[in-house]
């Protein structure tokens, strides 16, 4: 199956890494990939700025706290049979050495991306979110 996986990191093989999530599928060591290009490169883009952004799944959007810009990233396309979890992420345990690899552009993205001041402006976007 077509997958999806972004990077802030140009790199030339994909490697199974220990994640830290809210749940087992999101604790393991994993590759993580996405059936969506776009929501891949918002990743991409965002970890450029360690910390300092969130994704809102659906519709794909990237938040960024702060006046900071982020930089360009990597989607790597890949074709693996991986386990899916919840909200369209899926995991794939072992490395993959082969995939076409796309740098993607904060301006190419430029409508799926917002800018707010400050955390606690993110926190009340997020209480907005959850009562939908």
């Amino acid at each position: 199956m077509k997958l999806y996986h972004g990077s802030p990191e140009n790199l030339k093989i994909l490697k199974p890494k220990e994640a830290k999530g809210i749940d087992e599928f999101e604790n393991q060591k994993a590759i993580f990939l996405t059936d969506s290009f776009v929501q891949a490169a918002l990743y991409a883009i965002g970890k450029t700025l360690k910390g300092k952004t969130v994704f809102a799944l659906p519709p794909n959007k990237l938040i960024i706290v702060g006046k900071e810009s982020p930089k360009s990233g990597y989607v790597y396309s890949v074709n693996v049979d991986a386990k899916k979890g919840v909200w369209d992420q899926f995991s794939y345990t072992k490395e993959i050495r082969k995939f076409k690899k796309t740098k993607v552009n904060p301006s190419d993205f430029r409508d799926k991306i917002t800018y707010i001041k400050t955390k606690k402006e993110l926190l009340e976007i997020c209480k907005k979110e959850k009562k939908k």
